[in-house]
């Protein structure tokens, strides 16, 4: 429980700091809104189930953030579907521009501060993570058979 609370104010830090570098740009964003704008930016129009496998969120989570982010007038929904029981949503103009700046500008200045915090750590937290994930996955898979 103790590392989830550690994770989680991690967390909570460097999507505070994330949101300091969209207002110095002078862009109303939420950073939790980043990876639904990065998947439909680089795929396209999507389900709201699709787009929660591509990002590993549940799917009322990415409910919620398409409704805010329909809010802000960055995402249609509604779009045509061959399969009317589906809500396809897509980006906006609005939001093509916005993905269009976050991702081309506002990304190589967090990628520039991530790698700086990378090279002083004595740890690599990417490569943690990814390393606890997977073997939390197979424990769990280990189980379920």
């Amino acid at each position: 429980m103790a590392l989830g609370s550690r994770l989680r104010l991690l967390t909570s830090k460097m999507t505070d700091d994330a949101a300091k570098i969209y207002a110095l740009y002078n862009v109303e964003f939420a950073p939790k809104w980043f990876p639904a704008l990065f998947i439909l930016a680089d795929e396209g129009p999507k389900t709201i189930t699709e787009i929660a496998e591509s990002i590993g969120h549940s799917q009322p989570s990415v409910t919620k953030i398409i409704k805010e982010m329909i809010a802000a007038g960055l995402v249609l929904d509604n779009l045509e579907s061959a399969d009317k029981r589906q809500n396809i949503v897509g980006l906006s103009d609005q939001g093509h521009v916005l993905a269009q700046h976050v991702m081309q500008e506002q990304s190589l200045d967090v990628e520039a501060a991530v790698d700086g915090l990378i090279q002083e750590a004595t740890y690599n937290l990417w490569e943690a993570v990814a390393e606890w994930e997977f073997l939390l996955e197979k424990k769990i898979s280990i189980k379920q058979k």
